[in-house]
């Protein structure tokens, strides 16, 4: 190999090719998703460290700017990037030019994996780790259904007369012991039903285990007369509570979500 074509693949022209190929029709997460990675050598043999893939999602952030020294500071909305999970493909090897390798693909999607929802995004980047090289990569949008059980909750509250009205992903409270830094809220408002004049919203995060969902709800009643709008000023018109969802609840767990509901929705 010439000194010139050395330093052509060194800085990332003529080097390999990577391309991701998924075989699943959804992705769900705590299912398995599956694929192939073809690997398609450049004009010169490369020494390849390593085959990664990992799945990325967005969550909003706020931060305080300063904007002037006589004025105070606001806060501005920002999008951050969060790992949700890693996989190396491969250990060291030599691609030889143009050699054409595939690579399986087989794993769990983390449970805590977003939904694709409101302003939330994922995808899938697959790489090839290069020493002194311009890192070959394939970047794929991927299309995040909610979490089953989370599914079977937001359609409970459904029954019970509320729509979403708002998908976001933040910063996860240090209490709630999160493996991602970011949690999903739904925020819902009833439009009907037993619940309409009773409630501004309820706001839901889902907390997934391998069995069983955790579900933190925030109960936002309506303000009534004086003492209902110096509630809804100090912040008291508001509830949290959590609760689990077990297999076992599903046949009645429209039932089980207007129970608790009712209980910190007084008249």
């Amino acid at each position: 190999m010439s000194f010139f074509k050395q330093i052509l693949s060194r800085i990332g022209i003529g080097t390999a090719t990577v391309e991701t190929t998924f075989y699943n029709e959804a992705f769900i997460p705590g299912e398995p998703v599956t694929g192939v990675v073809n690997i398609t050598g450049g004009s010169v043999a490369q020494e390849i460290d390593a085959i990664y893939l990992t799945i990325k999602s967005t969550y909003e952030d706020e931060i305080d700017v300063e904007v002037t020294e006589d004025e105070d500071g606001k806060a501005v909305n920002v999008t951050r990037v969060a790992e949700i999970v890693s996989h190396q493909l491969s250990q060291p090897f030599t691609l030889a030019p143009e050699e054409v390798l595939s690579f399986d693909l087989d794993f769990i999607l983390p449970l805590d994996t977003p939904a694709t929802m409101g302003k939330t995004t994922s995808w899938v980047e697959t790489g090839l780790d290069i020493k002194m090289s311009l890192d070959p990569g394939d970047r794929d949008d991927i299309k995040v259904s909610l979490h089953p059980m989370a599914a079977q909750v937001i359609e409970s509250a459904k029954a019970l007369g509320f729509r979403i009205n708002e998908v976001t992903c933040e910063p996860a409270p240090l209490a709630m012991d999160m493996r991602v830094p970011f949690v999903q809220e739904f925020e819902l408002k009833p439009d009907r039903g037993t619940f309409k004049n009773r409630l501004e919203e309820i706001e839901l995060i889902f907390k997934p285990f391998p069995d069983t969902l955790q579900v933190f709800m925030e109960v936002d009643r309506k303000a009534k007369g004086l003492f209902g709008h110096l509630s809804e000023m100090m912040g008291t018109d508001e509830t949290m509570v959590h609760f689990l969802v077990r297999a076992e609840d599903l046949p009645r767990l429209t039932e089980k979500l207007n129970d608790i509901i009712e209980q910190y929705c007084m008249d």
